[in-house]
């Protein structure tokens, strides 16, 4: 009994350390993801409480882990521990058999799991969990009260202070596809067809652009165009960035994020609710560095009222593309964010907190 008792605490422990550590890295991701399943359940009054949320359920869900792990408290953590995995548990088979949520974000963005993969590994950590706390009459747990308050104390502070950094700063750790060294660039090209219809019987042909018979006078006589369609199934994106064009609405993405040289990308998911310091931060570089041979780009989610907002009051003509919010959040996590971009590839993230000025940019990447 004594080595299943081991067993359990050293799996259990180090689960709920390593998860409370990669979603304590991404406080806002963890918002983000707790955002989701507010909306999801209908309880859009609870948004405002989504940030506190993540910061205690990550505190808790660490502790718990080095607590089990050390022998700490065992009475009062094995039984936190065992309510917290009856509620997860029966909200991970929830998602798993009705899907409100798509990626339950147990393991952050470090580990990317479905959502019947989700509720399985709880099963199994529940059965572990219950091992704890049948046992723990026979388990002697560590005696100095002194270590008992300090252990814990400590390691509530420490990390939430890590937690805090990584909020007012970027994740020290990026599990996401944009970080920085990943080339962004496309491999292949859309296939782009061309649907007409014939004008006397109604019916519709598709014809990739090179094809069209534009010799044969009577097939330009019967037949007009009605619509294009474009197969994307033989580009391979590492990103899910869709930009578009705010007047046309056409695909700017591959221009926008593979653009030759250095490119500055402005992101922000809601320009109206940004960072007002760091927006005047950014148009100050955009102003300094625009004719220095940087490219720029605002990409936001906002309306194109809302861009117009921002272009009135910062006085600037920064190009700008809207793009999906989701995808801006993954981008950087901050509102608004900053990322260098050199021939496609991710050379620097700064939150709006630590973006350079245009001395420092010249300095380090001229």
């Amino acid at each position: 009994m004594k080595i299943l008792r081991l067993i359990s605490r050293i799996i259990v422990g180090i689960t709920f350390i390593f998860s409370g550590f990669v979603k304590g890295v991404d406080p806002l991701g963890t918002m983000y993801k707790i955002e989701d399943y507010f909306i999801a359940y209908q309880m859009e009054w609870a948004l405002e409480w989504a940030l506190p949320l993540a910061f205690v359920l990550v505190l808790l869900e660490f502790l718990l882990g080095v607590f089990i792990l050390l022998n700490i408290r065992l009475k009062v953590t094995t039984y936190l521990l065992l309510a917290m995995m009856s509620f997860f548990t029966l909200v991970t088979l929830y998602d798993a058999l009705y899907n409100p949520v798509p990626d339950c974000g147990c393991f952050g963005e470090a580990i990317i799991m479905t959502n019947w993969e989700t509720f399985f590994k709880n099963v199994v950590l529940m059965v572990f969990t219950i091992i704890l706390v049948v046992t723990r009459p026979s388990q002697k747990a560590l005696k100095t009260t002194r270590l008992k308050a300090y252990t814990g104390i400590a390691t509530a502070v420490l990390f939430f202070a890590f937690s805090w950094y990584s909020y007012q700063h970027l994740p020290p750790v990026d599990f996401r596809e944009w970080k920085t060294g990943n080339d962004m660039k496309q491999e292949g090209e859309p296939v782009y067809y061309l649907i007409y219809k014939n004008t006397d019987t109604g019916e519709q042909k598709q014809y990739l652009s090179s094809e069209l018979p534009w010799s044969d006078t009577a097939w330009v006589e019967q037949w007009e165009f009605v619509e294009q369609k474009v197969d994307y199934s033989s580009v391979v994106r590492p990103h899910n960035l869709e930009v578009v064009s705010i007047t046309d609405g056409s695909d700017m993405t591959q221009k926008v994020i593979e653009a030759a040289g250095w490119q500055f990308l402005l992101t922000s998911h809601n320009i109206r609710k940004a960072d007002t310091v760091g927006l005047k931060k950014a148009v100050n570089l955009y102003e300094n560095l625009n004719n220095e041979g940087y490219q720029f780009a605002l990409l936001t989610a906002s309306l194109e009222e809302g861009i117009e907002e921002f272009m009135a009051h910062y006085d600037t003509d920064i190009p700008a593309y809207q793009a999906d919010d989701i995808e801006l959040k993954t981008m950087v996590r901050a509102n608004p964010g900053l990322i260098l971009m050199k021939d496609g590839v991710v050379i620097n993230k700064w939150h709006y907190n630590d973006f350079p000025d245009a001395e420092q940019i010249v300095k380090k990447y001229n």
